[in-house]
């Protein structure tokens, strides 16, 4: 009897110390959500493959010219047109993997972390939206930003989910991904706030 009540005691205190809270939580890393981020120390952090434009040459062969720039608004509109990935703003998760296999090849790990950002972007797509400035009226003008700005928040997202086996675990590039993770200003947009610069600098 006194055995049985000693861990009824036991349990009740068990259960008291976590409810007011004397087990400590997990620590909150110590980050410095006011210091610039240097994109040159985090070109190899995560190893991202290689994009295969080239498997929408047929479509979009107009936005790749020779020795010309991959990353354009025309050129990611036109790849989310050929493949269908948007349907009233509504990311189209069957459509998207397909054209995720065939940029990515099979990199199935990356596949699947591109596709997990891309369905968490809707968000901070639409608020990069609204903080857009005009701009003067060019050819690039006339393309949508938002594929491009689905491409810049994928593209933080997958960094700071890179696959472990191709994350380069250093103090610089967890000092980064941290600091993706933790600031307000970064969680809203995972790559709000970036220009094709950002997307540039990263996958290099």
């Amino acid at each position: 009897m006194d055995n049985h009540r000693a861990l009824l005691i036991c349990c009740a205190l068990s259960a008291t110390l976590l409810l007011v809270g004397a087990v400590p939580a997990p620590a909150v890393p110590d980050v410095d959500c006011a210091r610039r981020q240097d994109f040159n120390a985090i070109k190899g952090c995560c190893s991202i493959p290689t994009f295969h434009f080239e498997s929408f040459r047929k479509q979009c062969g107009q936005y790749m010219p020779d020795g010309g720039p991959r990353v354009s608004p025309c050129l990611y509109e036109c790849i989310f047109n050929a493949t269908g990935i948007l349907r009233a703003s509504e990311v189209n998760v069957a459509n998207a993997r397909n054209m995720l296999q065939r940029l990515l090849g099979n990199n199935q790990d990356f596949v699947d972390v591109y596709l997990e950002g891309m369905q968490q972007c809707s968000g901070p797509v639409e608020a990069m939206v609204r903080a857009r400035r005009p701009r003067p009226s060019s050819a690039v003008a006339k393309c949508s930003p938002v594929p491009l700005y689905y491409g810049i928040c994928i593209t933080r997202y997958v960094f700071s989910y890179c696959p472990s086996s191709s994350w380069s675990d250093t103090e610089p590039c967890e000092t980064e991904r941290l600091q993706n993770l933790n600031c307000p200003t970064m969680r809203e947009s995972r790559g709000g706030g970036g220009t094709t610069r950002t997307i540039a600098q990263i996958t290099k």
